[in-house]
């Protein structure tokens, strides 16, 4: 199965990280938060396989770059 995950930050505060995130450049229809304490992520959507993907991907380019990405594609 492929999939294709936009992403986008809207908000870095101290604590949390959130973006929009979805299948489309021009659908980015759901949020996700990360919190930098704990590296947990959450949303008010029912979280599936997309929101774990991209939620996943983004705490690793973090990590790797030691900054929280403005934006990017995930495709896998």
């Amino acid at each position: 199965m492929a999939l294709l995950i936009y992403y986008n930050q809207i908000r870095n505060d101290p604590n949390e990280v959130e973006y929009q995130f979805g299948e489309t450049r021009d659908t980015l229809d759901r949020t996700l938060t990360i919190d930098k304490t704990n590296h947990t992520a959450q949303t008010a959507t029912p979280e599936d396989g997309i929101f774990r993907t991209a939620a996943g991907q983004i705490m690793i380019r973090a990590k790797r770059e030691k900054t929280w990405p403005p934006n990017g594609v995930i495709a896998s």
